[in-house]
């Protein structure tokens, strides 16, 4: 499946980058260690799809556009708004 990326100046929800750190190893839902993603709004960390999907869960619930792998070797952001990655 080939998922849509754009440039991150290209997102409009781009403004809501708040918070790109955290030391929580987690979920904070179901505890799960891996596929973790960290919502860039509140900086809370959920699973992702790969586990319970907490993390779309999490946008569903408070509308927070976007989410960047955590604790994983490769990174990336995500908008749920724009369905794209960012670059």
């Amino acid at each position: 499946m080939e998922y849509l990326r754009i440039k991150r100046s290209e997102c409009p929800h781009s403004a809501e980058i708040r918070v790109t750190a955290s030391e929580q190893a987690k979920c904070s839902q179901c505890e799960a260690t891996q596929h973790l993603r960290q919502c860039t709004s509140c900086g809370g960390v959920f699973c992702c799809e790969s586990d319970r999907a907490h993390n779309t869960e999490h946008f569903k619930q408070t509308g927070h556009p976007i989410i960047k792998s955590h604790g994983t070797p490769y990174d990336f952001l995500w908008c749920y708004q724009c369905n794209a990655y960012l670059e």
